[in-house]
C-alpha cells in the first residue's frame, strides 16, 4: 500500500511499533513473539496524510488512491491463532 501510494504522489509511512519491540521495552525484557497479536496489527498500520491544511481535493486523492489498491486481494492474511 505504501508503494501503491508512493506511485500517486501520496506519502504515507509505517506508524507504528509495538512498546514491548521498542529499545524500552526490549530493556524490560520484551522479545518478538510475546505479544503476537499486537505485532500482528503493527504490521498493519500505516499513516496517511493528515494535516489542517490538506484540501478537500487531496483528501479525495488519498481516499481514491485507498480504493484503487488491489494489493488486497493479494497481500498474505496471518494465520496467528486467538486473532480476528
Amino acid at each position: 500500500m505504501i508503494e501503491h501510494l508512493k506511485s500517486r504522489g501520496i506519502l504515507a509511512v509505517f506508524h507504528y511499533l509495538p512498546l514491548h519491540l521498542s529499545k524500552m521495552g526490549r530493556e524490560f525484557g520484551g522479545r518478538l513473539g510475546q505479544c503476537p497479536v499486537t505485532e500482528r496489527v503493527g504490521n498493519c498500520l500505516l499513516r496517511l496524510p493528515f494535516y489542517n491544511d490538506l484540501s478537500e481535493s487531496e483528501q479525495s486523492q488519498v481516499v481514491e488512491a485507498v480504493q484503487q489498491f488491489d494489493g488486497w486481494k493479494t497481500a498474505p492474511r496471518s494465520t496467528a491463532k486467538g486473532g480476528a
